[in-house]
This record gives structure tokens, sequence and C-alpha cells, in this order.
């Protein structure tokens, strides 16, 4: 894949592609938890086994990573939650770098992500994400998760595109198979979403650490 010559539309995850994915981890693996452990008045362990298994009943669904399916399942505020450790939302390393650098070669830029409006409105106000693409489609929006063959297809014509001339990129192996599935021409995985843990290994898919690897 030649990006200057082979590609005209790039669609683009948001968290874990976009933003370091260190601030979802922290509020969905630790503040979450604490959070159901204080109103519940449980132990933090009890807390983490109880959400976890909520967890593992929508998994891949629009319900995992819709914020009032989790403030009505756990009685946590996730609306108002997500505030408390907002500084923590930033940039993949050369993510502004990248995105000038499409721009630049006239490349259409499309957000394609699971996450909840109000989620994304908390990440423009902290980043301006926004304001370096030209459209964001949420499955919120679409009604499915990006899981779902039904989001790719709802997309495509909202897009009007064939995905021929599209580059896919994501940290989730189970949504690149989507994308391909879909018929996105190239698909590539991000391997290092969280700048707090290691790599991670995408099988199947060319993957990158940062977006220079693409040029």
């Amino acid at each position: 894949m030649l990006l200057e010559k082979d590609i005209d539309l790039v669609l683009l995850d948001m968290d874990g592609t976009l933003l370091d994915l260190h601030y979802d981890s922290h509020f969905w693996i630790e503040l979450v938890p604490k959070q159901y452990a204080i109103i519940h008045k449980i132990s933090l362990e009890r807390a983490i086994d109880i959400v976890f298994e909520e967890c593992k009943k929508v998994s891949g669904t629009l319900s995992w990573y819709c914020y009032d399916y989790w403030t009505k399942t756990l009685g946590v505020d996730i609306h108002q939650l997500q505030h408390q450790f907002k500084h923590k939302i930033q940039w993949r390393e050369d993510t502004l770098w990248f995105l000038k650098t499409l721009k630049e070669l006239n490349k259409k830029i499309v957000i394609l992500t699971n996450a909840h409006p109000s989620g994304i409105k908390l990440k423009d106000q902290q980043t301006q994400l926004l304001s370096h693409v030209d459209l964001i489609i949420s499955s919120h929006e679409i009604g499915h998760a990006k899981e779902s063959q039904h989001f790719w297809s709802i997309v495509k014509k909202q897009l009007n595109t064939d995905f021929s001339r599209a580059v896919f990129i994501d940290d989730s192996e189970k949504i690149l198979v989507a994308a391909q599935s879909a018929g996105v021409e190239y698909v590539v995985g991000i391997n290092k979403p969280d700048s707090k843990k290691p790599a991670q290994l995408i099988q199947g898919f060319s993957s990158i650490c940062q977006f220079n690897e693409f040029f």
C-alpha cells in the first residue's frame, strides 16, 4: 500500500489509534470498579469481579460502549465520572503529525468509533480532535457496533464509497476482521494503543506502532 497513491479515504478509529488508550484503560479497569465499590459498599475485589462479569455479557455489542447502559446497569454516572481524570486524555505520539500529513496529501479523513457521543464530546474538548478530520461517525448514531456488518453497510452508503481506495486503522483485531469482511481494501492494526502497556500482537494483518511507519 502506498498511502500517497493508492488511498483516497482514510478511516480511523479514535481510542487507541488517534488517542492514547491509557485514559480508557484507567477509566474502565480502575476508576469504574472503584466507584462501584464505593456506591454499593463492597470490596474493590468484589466490584472488579462484578464489573468484569457484566462486561462479558455484552462484549462486542453496542451496549458495551454505551454510557447510558453502564450508568443504568452499574448505578454509576458514567457521564459525570469521565471528567474526573480527563487530563489523561492525550494524543498518541505522532497523531497530529499524521493528520497534518494526510491533509497535505488531500486525503479524506473520517473517524469511525464505537465511542459514546458523551465521550466524544469530552475528548474533543480536551484535544480539539474534530478540527483535524472531515467527519466522525459513531456507532451509536448508526445503531450497530463496528463489529457488525450492519455498521459497515450503513457507513458505505453514507460515504458513497465501495472502500476500494480506503484504508482502515484500528487497535482491535476483531474490528479489523469486520472491516476486511466489509470490503475495505487496506486494513492496518495499531500494536501499541496504550502508552503505558507493552505492544500487543496483531495476527493476520499488517500492523504499526507509529504512523510514521507508513512513509
